[in-house]
């Protein structure tokens, strides 16, 4: 989480709000009514009420709809946190301490760098997900008809496009700044307030590299080029996120290791069997390192180092192997006989991988049979 989050009162005006918001820089602020936080807004919020013509000196932040916010605690697992957003599309999050007392908050780019660096993204192309004809505005829009597109297509950033040429972008937060600015010009045009367009991301990258470009960059959006460098859509950090909770629907698509529950690797079955993830469960079990043992082979992990190679040909006939037991040394070469289940997975990007979990496990190798 990150500290000193915004905190309103009903009776903070909204020019005052914005203010406080661009000071804290998170994109959103809590309102605090004796001492209880009873809601939440957003840099978004503040755009559309702009567009529904209320005047920020004059209005208040108790007049105007906000949402009751999504509380989690400082002691809330990542994992739990991940769920909630998923399910309950929730994107920015205070944070109140074991005293129930507000501590900071979360937004999807915390999010972001919290999730493991699972080397399963890199089977998933930012093509799979790309948003195409990204929302794009001419050099010469004004800001109030922009903030109106803004609104309208439920946006939080617009390009700004001259023909097939990039400028730059436009976000929320950038028409925040601009209004709260004692000289701020209505008649302003994107071309003026557009940060210039230097990072982008191509449509061949896969989401372990865009992932590493949203944390690098601290971007919440970047636009996706063809080979030619021509921008045909935009990727988000809630695309990238979207896609990560999805997939924990299922281990055929899982993109976060630790939404499986039993003890589970993943490992290539080409080549030298590379180690490509495992879930913190599937560590303990095997006594492994994760940072020494993913990229290596699976090889070392069977008392038979030859059962690889059956259980890949197996499951490209069969596709599944349950309840197979092996006798299997772990990263400390203890022996143990553990009740395994395979299956071969295809991916988006054509590659395939072998999905392991570990069930019953027991010490020696005398009783597999």
């Amino acid at each position: 989480m990150f500290p000193n989050i915004a905190t309103l009162t009903p009776d903070t005006t909204l020019l005052e709000a914005g203010r406080r918001m661009v000071r804290q820089a998170p994109g959103f602020a809590v309102i605090m009514e004796n001492m209880v936080l009873t809601g939440l807004i957003t840099d978004f919020d503040f755009i559309k009420w702009i567009v529904a013509g209320h005047d920020p000196e004059q209005v208040k932040i108790g007049d105007l709809p906000s949402v009751p916010p999504q509380i989690v605690h400082e002691d809330t697992p990542c994992q739990d946190l991940l769920k909630i957003y998923y399910q309950r599309r929730f994107r920015r999050f205070p944070v109140l301490n074991d005293e129930e007392i507000l501590s900071g908050g979360i937004t999807e780019k915390e999010i972001l760098a919290a999730l493991p660096r699972s080397n399963l993204m890199a089977h998933y192309l930012v093509d799979d997900m790309v948003v195409s004809d990204p929302p794009g505005v001419p050099p010469e829009m004004t800001y109030l008809e922009i903030a109106k597109r803004m609104t309208s297509w439920h946006r939080g950033c617009v390009l700004v496009m001259e023909g097939e040429h990039y400028l730059g972008m436009i976000t929320e937060g950038d028409l925040l700044r601009h209004r709260i600015d004692p000289n701020w010009n209505p008649n302003i045009t994107a071309s003026q307030m557009a940060s210039p367009g230097g990072v982008t991301i191509s449509r061949e990258s896969d989401l372990l590299q865009a992932r590493d470009l949203f944390i690098k960059t601290k971007h919440r959006r970047v636009p996706v080029v063809d080979q030619k460098g021509r921008v045909i859509g935009l990727l988000t950090q809630t695309d990238l996120l979207r896609q990560v909770a999805d997939s924990a629907r299922s281990h055929q698509a899982v993109l976060n290791p630790e939404d499986i529950e039993e003890p589970a690797i993943w490992f290539s079955p080409d080549g030298g069997l590379e180690i490509l993830a495992m879930n913190e469960k599937g560590a303990l079990a095997l006594e492994l390192n994760p940072e020494i043992w993913v990229g290596r082979s699976v090889a070392p992990l069977a008392a038979d180092p030859a059962v690889w190679q059956a259980i890949s040909t197996l499951l490209f006939s069969c596709g599944t192997i349950n309840g197979i037991n092996l006798p299997l040394l772990t990263g400390t070469q203890s022996a143990l006989c553990v009740s395994c289940r395979f299956s071969l997975i295809p991916t988006p990007t054509g590659a395939n991988r072998i999905f392991w979990t570990l069930g019953g496990i027991e010490p020696g190798r005398e009783r597999c049979g």
